[in-house]
């Protein structure tokens, strides 16, 4: 983005003390403010007076400047007045313009530049491989050798080397068109913006030019329209959910039981003594395959897939068959196992988070979808999975206060309390718990709008087939790809900020508000 910065002056004249203090003036205010929160940024620079009587002219062309550069850059403003004509400095001046665009991190060789004194020759720019002049003077584009008046612009025809130009200069001279005059007949529209810069249309492409050099193109591009998405012929209900329950040694987190649920049926996985992982996830994925029903795929939800249980399944399914895991911004989205073991060829597990679509605890969900198979709690301190004895001490639990614990304590009674027993039966709720809330939320979504939840991997996503199904009109957002669609979101993803979990069950109910509006 070009910017500008106009300091206005009355009756001085253009010495090396008023040079140096404008300077001085504009890095103070200006440039000092953006390189604030000591981010280091640089300026492509140009500064222009207005004289009493000839108008505008520029002090030196377009440099690149650092913070750092303030005195080399008032050294090349100075030493420029020294090589420029009388008329510089014999003539009162009104004002002084920086015209500058701020540009990421620092500008290497602006010592060179700024050491370079020598007048800058017309530059060219390619396009559909000719070289162009970056221009609005028609004596730059070659020899003149017609010049014709007319009623609302004057013409002329240029020649340069084998290149014939004709130029239309409108009479406030605000506007060229140009044509190539040729087999090619290429032509573009010039208009001036402000002093040393004029924009470019050519083709489908808007180029501006600030002192012979690119600063900004804008360009058309291909593209296609999203087409609105087609409603769910029918309600999906199956699905399985699962959980890995984990102990801590040596510091590491090592799966000892994985549980998994399809509505109607659970699997179980428990580890011996030594905890060996390759049996446990063998047991637990031998049995996961006796849940194929009808169909090829087999959808698997586990709450925080992306940060915990995928962790440890992606190292444990490689030799089943192909892992394809799909990752967003390094963040693991799903895994998709396609199977080679035989009698399952055609077959393909997806692995997929459910907290990515109901983004709060497992325990407030269940508060939220008013659930009967609450969420339980378990001693995560203690790490004898084959304990058998009274009642594990409050030291033992971590989400619980003293009150809590005193109270399923008495509940419990004086049973022999069985970690294996107790961690099943935990795991089990987790599972039930999970599918209840899925098939709630698919129930009450697929009535409203014919939409299985399901086929979406998060929540933006469903809320973006929301649209598209029932809201989008037709023809109206385009599909952006390549490096287009990565620079916004690039840009975008500079200002989002990602919210964290909520804290509480009110918090939680905010969250789900909407689905309330929605299904109302």
């Amino acid at each position: 983005m070009i910017n500008v910065k106009t300091y206005p002056l009355i009756n001085l004249y253009l010495t090396k003390e008023v040079v140096s203090s404008i300077i001085s003036k504009f890095w103070n205010e200006v440039f000092k403010l953006i390189n604030k929160n000591g981010v280091e940024k640089h300026l492509m620079l140009l500064v222009k007076v207005e004289y009493s009587e000839e108008g505008y002219r520029t002090l030196g062309h377009l440099r690149r400047v650092n913070f750092n550069d303030k005195e080399q850059f008032i050294a090349y403003i100075t030493e420029r007045l020294s090589i420029l004509n009388d008329s510089y400095t014999s003539i009162s001046i009104n004002k002084v313009t920086f015209t500058y665009i701020v540009k990421e991190g620092l500008a290497s060789g602006t010592r060179t530049l700024l050491l370079n004194m020598e007048d800058k020759v017309s530059t060219t720019h390619r396009f559909n491989n000719y070289n162009l002049p970056i221009t609005m003077n028609p004596s730059e584009y070659g020899t003149i050798i017609v010049k014709s008046i007319m009623d609302r612009f004057t013409r002329y025809i240029c020649s340069l080397n084998t290149k014939i130009f004709q130029i239309d200069v409108s009479l406030d001279n605000l506007i060229n068109k140009v044509t190539l005059l040729g087999a090619s007949e290429l032509k573009w529209s010039d208009t001036f913006v402000s002093e040393g810069c004029f924009k470019r249309e050519i083709g489908k492409s808007t180029i501006y030019f600030l002192d012979g050099v690119e600063v900004l193109r804008k360009q058309q591009l291909p593209s296609k329209a999203f087409k609105k998405s087609k409603v769910d012929n029918y309600l999906q209900k199956y699905i399985v959910t699962m959980d890995i329950e984990t102990i801590k040694q040596n510091n590491k987190l090592i799966p000892y039981l994985i549980c998994a649920y399809n509505g109607l049926d659970y699997i179980t996985s428990y580890a011996d003594s030594t905890l060996n992982q390759k049996m446990l996830f063998s047991k637990f994925f031998n049995e996961l395959l006796t849940f194929f029903k009808k169909g090829n795929v087999l959808q698997v939800y586990a709450h925080n897939l992306s940060n915990f249980d995928g962790v440890f399944l992606l190292s444990q399914l490689l030799e089943y068959g192909k892992i394809e895991p799909l990752y967003f911004n390094g963040k693991l989205m799903s895994i998709k196992l396609k199977i080679d073991i035989k009698g399952y060829e055609d077959k393909t597990i997806v692995f997929k988070d459910s907290y990515l679509l109901l983004p709060v605890t497992l325990r407030k969900l269940c508060e939220v979808f008013k659930i009967n198979l609450a969420k339980g709690y378990f001693p995560y301190l203690l790490y004898d999975i084959f304990y058998t004895g009274v009642f594990p001490k409050f030291t033992y639990w971590t989400d619980i206060n003293y009150k809590e614990w005193s109270v399923l304590k008495s509940i419990f009674g004086k049973k022999m309390w069985n970690f294996q027993q107790e961690a099943i039966k935990y795991c089990k709720l987790d599972c039930a718990s999970l599918h209840e809330v899925l098939t709630l939320f698919n129930q009450e979504f697929f009535s409203k709008y014919q939409i299985n939840i399901y086929s979406c991997l998060t929540a933006p996503s469903l809320a973006m087939r929301l649209y598209k199904t029932h809201f989008m009109p037709d023809n109206t957002i385009y599909q952006l790809n390549g490096k287009v669609e990565q620079a916004i979101r690039e840009s975008y993803s500079g200002g989002a900020i990602t919210p964290e979990p909520a804290d509480d069950v009110e918090e939680a109910l905010d969250g789900i508000e909407v689905h309330e509006n929605i299904f109302s």
